[in-house]
């Protein structure tokens, strides 16, 4: 009982499978029963074999993470991610940072004008000091979150920052 390894340039393509004391010459036409070796039962297709010795595939090493691209990811979710402002939950999303900005410059047009904004927490009224201020505080934690990653990726480049652990482990805005 021998196990065979049908070869196909230095390729293992495929591994009879137990077929008792019959050899490859006797289940194949010639031309074909030429492409089988005696292996070991180790042997699996995606081996090579170099006329003597069988191989294993070499190890296939995953992809060493971007860390630029994961830094700029985790800045993406911790500016979107939403702050606190005066106890309102407030959406730091990019479509409230423009809609933020968009209350921010009709309350500087209209400073007497109230305001309703939508923040998670519900409906609140909103005087043109307490826009600005959510405004204020919407902005800085978009620039602080830009700036902790131009800080990891300074880091990344003086490789005091290694892995993804770093990076989450980095003092980014809001304590993500």
């Amino acid at each position: 009982m021998s196990t065979f390894a049908h070869i196909v340039g230095p390729d293992v393509i495929d591994v009879t499978p137990d077929v008792g004391d019959l050899t490859p010459a006797e289940l194949y036409e010639p031309e074909i029963a030429a492409q089988f070796v005696p292996c070991p039962l180790e042997v699996r297709p995606g081996w090579t074999f170099d006329g003597v010795t069988f191989a294993p595939p070499p190890e296939i090493v995953p992809p060493a993470v971007d860390l630029s691209a994961y830094a700029a990811a985790k800045r993406y979710t911790v500016e979107t991610g939403g702050i606190t402002v005066a106890g309102n939950v407030i959406a730091t999303d990019r479509a409230s940072q423009a809609m933020i900005a968009g209350a921010y410059n009709f309350a500087q047009a209209n400073p007497a004008a109230v305001i309703k904004f939508k923040a998670d927490s519900g409906f609140v009224d909103l005087d043109a000091a307490a826009v600005t201020a959510v405004a204020n505080a919407v902005g800085a934690h978009v620039q602080a979150s830009f700036a902790a990653e131009a800080d990891v990726l300074a880091s990344i480049a003086a490789e005091t920052i290694t892995s993804v652990e770093d990076i989450d482990g980095f003092a980014w805005p809001g304590g993500s």
